[in-house]
């Protein structure tokens, strides 16, 4: 399993950082977690295999984590017809915008792009990766979530936006992950190293993060954790 960082800035671009999105490749197929940055762009200047694309999983709807999904959606019907994929939004009325969206610019629903309203639990699972969604607070009165995808034996968790409180899963505290990816712009970045104190992720990598000068003070907390603590920037691959 490899994840590929798309992008890795918080709530607005920022100078070599693109919005939120990661691509996750497998060996039977690839799956994007939130579309931030131009996902489309992204995937053809790394040559990556289109055909390959098997699903898109947003965590929640605001502009930084969503923005790039109009571009992707739009291709496959009249450019790119190796792709054939579904999409899984976190609510109603997000998706039903998506979709408005391509009708107006003349989309004519070729069927090899599907859309699909998800809630927490297992939302996807083909022969070979399952995917299982986790509610967080970060909008209080809607929905976000954060993914943990499971394939070629491996786990990785992907946060998607937290609370003040930094509401990921209990269970990283109770078993191993391989990676866990979790965002620093919502709290202190003091407070993000003392709750992951009790983690059991083998690997934290660190993205999302605001103000840039978190980042100092991530690395200089690091290695007072359990595990590993990493920072990619945009285009950085990691294997898992």
């Amino acid at each position: 399993m490899k994840i590929t960082f798309l992008g890795t800035s918080h709530g607005v671009q920022a100078p070599g950082r693109y919005c939120q999105s990661m691509l996750v490749d497998t060996e039977n197929g690839g799956y994007i977690i939130d579309a931030g940055a131009p996902v489309m762009d992204c995937l053809l200047r790394m040559g990556y295999s289109l055909g390959k694309l098997k699903a898109v999983f947003i965590t929640h709807m605001h502009s930084d984590h969503i923005e790039g999904i109009f571009g992707l959606l739009s291709r496959p019907c009249g450019y790119f017809k190796e792709m054939d994929f579904d999409v899984y939004f976190p609510e109603t009325e997000g998706m039903d915008s998506v979709q408005r969206f391509l009708r107006a610019e003349g989309n004519d629903g070729c069927g090899r792009v599907r859309m699909h309203r998800m809630e927490q639990g297992e939302v996807y699972r083909d022969r070979w990766t399952a995917v299982s969604a986790y509610p967080t607070g970060h909008l209080k009165n809607r929905p976000a979530y954060g993914y943990l995808l499971e394939a070629e034996g491996k786990k990785l968790y992907i946060s998607g936006d937290l609370d003040r409180n930094i509401d990921y899963p209990r269970f990283l505290e109770e078993e191993a992950v391989d990676a866990f990816v979790v965002e620093c712009a919502h709290f202190p970045a003091e407070n993000l190293a003392a709750r992951l104190q009790h983690c059991k992720a083998r690997r934290v990598i660190v993205i999302h993060v605001w103000p840039e000068g978190q980042y100092d003070v991530l690395r200089a907390l690091a290695g007072m954790l359990p595990c590993k603590m990493e920072f990619p920037d945009d285009g950085d691959c990691l294997t898992i």
